[in-house]
């Protein structure tokens, strides 16, 4: 696939940061038979998590078993992992605490045994799961082992055949990156500002590949408040030919992809780039005009419209006279933006410029800006429970 390559010479986002309501398991409209029925001859749903998913998060681990379609287990496919058998072991018996005894089934499938996508035995086993789950580990495993130079193998034709017919398909950290094609293999938020997309490795920017395909409209990235990538998956959103929705799930959160609807599970945060009216640069790596929201646990997006909804029940932020403390903010550090956007909502200042991997970036609050949160008294957290926007980001070069 060609790619254009694009410039920064002055990019404007438009953000929208909505808030997260800790807990929410299922889907924020019906559920259970009705749902059920109402799933029969679509496709199944997705459920992807942004790594570090923990055991004792139950409602994660309950839209999966939800999402089941037909009497078989639950296949875990550790093919990303370094420690396959481990990690299956692991993730079956999570399932099963849950679910009860059985509920859950691994199947290795990995690199050291990547002749077994094709034979009759795996594909029979993978017809028979009613979900599939992906540990997490490198998702450039998962790809060589089922899509190998690209090309489909019976073992991936038995997923898609049964995630056509209604079977959940889910995943953590690198089995939540493989959901979407192309995927994001790897990189860095300012390595991708400063080098744009890759084709390959070699290099500093943001390295697209060939991935399971899920996910139809939309690219996905992981861990992705903790570790800082909003930049990569902006840059990788804007270099693709294909895809204007961008995802990008924090830690021990999930997005769950129903139909058009998509909601958020989980105690952090979802951000959402909308990138559909975007206005691309030719020769550099970067456009003007994308929307910006972060979905907090409840929250839901429309994928066909990009409308965002979220729950009742948030307060104003309470606003102060202090002026903002922290100019020199890394950008890009663990949990930076949401805690910098919440200090920048609550001081007088209407705008910040940052300048950070070769490039000014400017925050500026909209009219009719608002700063919500469902404890506004506390603030502990500064990932989650928050509506903060519109903000206005401009981005330009050095």
């Amino acid at each position: 696939m060609t790619r254009k390559k694009l410039r920064w010479p002055g990019l404007l986002l438009t953000l929208l940061f909505l808030p997260a309501c800790e807990g929410a398991g299922s889907r924020p409209s019906a559920v259970g038979t009705e749902a059920e029925e109402a799933r029969k001859g679509e496709a199944g749903r997705l459920v992807i998590i942004g790594g570090a998913l923990g055991s004792e998060n139950t409602p994660i681990y309950q839209a999966v078993l939800d999402g089941r379609w037909g009497a078989g287990p639950l296949c875990i496919l550790p093919t990303a992992s370094g420690t396959p058998s481990r990690a299956m072991e692991g993730y079956a018996a999570a399932f099963d605490a849950l679910g009860g005894a059985g509920t859950a089934e691994g199947i290795l499938l990995t690199v050291d045994n990547r002749d077994e996508a094709a034979s009759e035995d795996v594909v029979s086993r993978l017809r028979a799961c009613s979900g599939f789950f992906f540990a997490g580990g490198v998702q450039s495993r998962i790809t060589d082992v089922l899509l190998p130079h690209g090309e489909p193998t019976p073992a991936y034709r038995a997923l898609w055949e049964r995630f056509q017919a209604g079977a959940v398909v889910s995943g953590s950290s690198a089995g939540a990156a493989v959901m979407s094609d192309p995927m994001i293999a790897g990189g860095s938020s300012e390595g991708a500002l400063r080098q744009g997309v890759q084709g390959t490795t070699e290099g500093d920017g943001v390295w697209l590949a060939k991935g399971l395909g899920f996910l139809g409209p939309g690219m996905v990235d992981q861990h992705f408040l903790a570790r800082g990538r909003w930049a990569r998956l902006l840059v990788g959103l804007l270099g693709s030919e294909d895809d204007s929705l961008g995802f990008g799930i924090d830690e021990n959160t999930a997005l769950v992809v129903e139909g058009d609807s998509a909601w958020v599970v989980g105690e952090s945060g979802v951000v959402f780039l909308d990138a559909r009216f975007a206005v691309r640069e030719d020769g550099g790596n970067g456009g003007y005009g994308v929307r910006m929201y972060l979905l907090g646990a409840g929250d839901v997006v429309e994928m066909g419209s990009g409308y965002v909804r979220s729950g009742a029940g948030k307060a104003p932020v309470p606003q102060g006279e202090e002026h903002f403390a922290s100019p020199d903010t890394d950008l890009f550090g663990p949990r930076a933006l949401p805690g910098m956007l919440l200090e920048l909502s609550m001081a007088p200042e209407s705008r910040l410029t940052f300048r950070q991997g070769g490039h000014f970036l400017e925050f500026r609050k909209e009219p009719g800006f608002k700063a919500m949160a469902w404890e506004p008294s506390g603030l502990q957290d500064r990932t989650q429970g928050l509506f903060l926007g519109p903000f206005v980001l401009s981005v330009w070069r050095e």
